[in-house]
């Protein structure tokens, strides 16, 4: 009950996982690319998380998302964040919260790390941020100081375009 999973039970047998929150971050960057078909992206969450593949592939990935997010925890928004361009914002108030710098750490196990980011509080960056991507995302009307901070940060507030290859080409082609 105390003691951070470092195994998954799937039909009655238990396999070992890679829980550094490294690997679930790096899952979730995998996850996002658009040149990746779902069949791929199966495949390799299989293989970056489980030491040992399992067989049942639906209840594999069902653990998975069980596992990263256990409680389907109220908090920051999903649509909101992008763990790859959002990391930089992400990690300061996190070794914040965890009295250190987590990537000089050898080994932060994924639920210790979702614990530290789920306490990140109304005063980072981070949290402006994602308060203003909800605002825009919901067409909530922006504050004086937050359009002016906004024009100011675009590239903080505004998530990332993801395109695949061809649709990289295709752009370049145009352009």
């Amino acid at each position: 009950m105390f003691d951070l999973p470092k195994t998954i039970t799937i039909n009655n047998k238990e396999y070992s996982i890679r829980m550094d929150y490294r690997v679930i971050l790096e899952i979730f960057i995998m996850l996002n690319d658009p040149d990746l078909t779902d069949g791929d992206k199966t495949e390799a969450l299989l293989q970056m998380f489980y030491i040992d593949r399992p067989r049942d592939t639906k209840a594999a990935v069902k653990a998975f998302a069980d596992f990263v997010e256990p409680r389907k925890r109220a908090g920051k928004k999903p649509g909101l964040v992008d763990w790859e361009s959002d990391f930089d914002l992400i990690v300061a108030p996190v070794n914040r919260i965890l009295g250190t710098e987590c990537r000089t750490l050898p080994y932060l196990h994924w639920r210790s790390f979702l614990s530290a980011y789920m306490e990140i509080g109304s005063d980072s960056l981070f949290s402006r941020v994602i308060s203003l991507r909800e605002k825009l995302k919901t067409g909530k009307k922006l504050e004086k100081w937050e359009r002016s901070w906004y024009r100011k940060n675009k590239d903080l507030v505004d998530l990332p375009m993801k395109f695949s290859d061809n649709e990289k080409a295709l752009l370049e082609e145009w352009t």
